[in-house]
């Protein structure tokens, strides 16, 4: 009898574990964790532009008109003193934005993105290390 307690409980143990770990690797429909998102991931969200899709990344955060990197230093930060954000270079197909990245952002149909790419600060490729681009990178590559 003890033996078999011991079977069931090991049992129903591992069915648990399975079960929490299939649910903490299923993310959030629409909700992005990944570097790189593709343009048919976007549409198949059903959103409508670059900026839509990124507002619903887990790791950015849109604040009064900025996006950003959650994390941080205190040189370039934005939002609530509680916690800082890193913020971002805007590039577009190659092309480094220096006008609003959020209207720049809404202004990009999802219809014509090929990818977006997120770098963070430590991850930011050679061609486009340049003063502003400290707090990481987002790329956009269109039609």
């Amino acid at each position: 009898m003890n033996e078999r307690r011991r079977r069931s409980a090991a049992i129903a143990t591992a069915m648990v574990l399975m079960v929490a770990a299939a649910c903490a690797s299923a993310g959030r429909p629409g909700t992005y964790t990944r570097l790189l998102i593709t343009g048919s991931e976007i549409r198949e969200a059903g959103y409508q532009s670059a900026y839509e899709a990124l507002i619903n990344h887990r790791d950015l955060i849109v604040f009064e008109g900025e996006i950003g990197f959650k994390g941080g230093n205190d040189r370039s930060t934005f939002g609530r003193e509680t916690q800082d954000y890193y913020l971002p270079m805007l590039v577009v197909d190659g092309d480094f934005n220096l006008n609003d990245a959020v209207t720049t952002l809404r202004r990009i149909p999802a219809d014509e993105i090929v990818t977006i790419r997120l770098y963070y600060s430590s991850m930011i490729p050679a061609k486009y290390r340049r003063p502003g681009a400290e707090g990481g990178v987002i790329e956009v590559n269109t039609r």
